[in-house]
């Protein structure tokens, strides 16, 4: 993906991806096993370490490691650039 930070924006604008106002919830790193990263849409491969954050609500998110990386940095620039 050329830009990832973008495309990262992009879906938190259209609101596919949130933005926790009271923090990313609970982190868990393992081994992928082919799901869905909500960032890219690529899956997280075995070789991969998934990132799963269980946000308040009960909703589960997963990413890269490179694309938790850029959620992070999309939420405390407050999605500006």
């Amino acid at each position: 993906m050329d830009d990832l930070g973008a495309h990262i924006r992009a879906k938190i604008a259209a609101g596919t991806l949130p933005v926790p106002a009271d923090g990313a919830g609970k982190l868990w790193v393992g081994h992928g096993n082919g799901r869905r990263c909500d960032a890219c849409d690529e899956a997280i491969t075995a070789a991969d370490r998934e990132y799963e954050v269980d946000l308040a609500g009960g909703r589960t998110i997963r990413f890269h490691a490179r694309c938790l990386a850029a959620w992070h940095d999309a939420r405390a620039n407050g999605l500006a650039r």
